[in-house]
């Protein structure tokens, strides 16, 4: 598949971009300064979903070191891992079922427990007439 190919409406293509982002922000040593400029390049392109954009930002990552693109690819990829990982956990647990909330007072057809009787019973005891 060539690169210039990819929908640049798709949230996963989007999310890829920006987690690469991230990534080249976080280089640190001889070529930062590149990799920062990538960087917003890339944002540049979640920002506007240019095509134009895109291959700017692709030329410009093509000219970082290739060590700093190997590195960087390793970590773009543990990061997408990591975030494919994380949507998985927080999908299952949005996906739980919720506990069904415990009835405040009886239910039709149950019997009362006795602090609930003894509830019910102090709210229909008739006030004390005051002398």
């Amino acid at each position: 598949m060539d690169p210039l190919d990819l929908s640049l409406d798709d949230h996963r293509t989007l999310q890829a971009i920006g987690i690469l982002a991230d990534v080249l922000d976080g280089v640190d040593g001889p070529g930062g300064l590149d990799t920062v400029l990538v960087s917003k390049a890339l944002r540049q392109v979640i920002a506007t979903k240019s095509k134009p954009a895109f291959e700017f930002a692709s030329r410009a990552f093509n000219t970082l070191d290739p060590e700093v693109r190997r590195k960087v690819k390793a970590d773009a990829d543990t990061a997408a891992q990591g975030a494919v990982d994380l949507r998985s956990r927080v999908g299952g647990f949005l996906a739980t079922p919720t506990k069904k909330p415990v009835p405040q007072g009886p239910v039709v057809g149950q019997q009362p427990n006795f602090i609930t009787a003894l509830n019910l019973r102090s709210r229909r005891r008739p006030t004390p007439p005051s002398s």
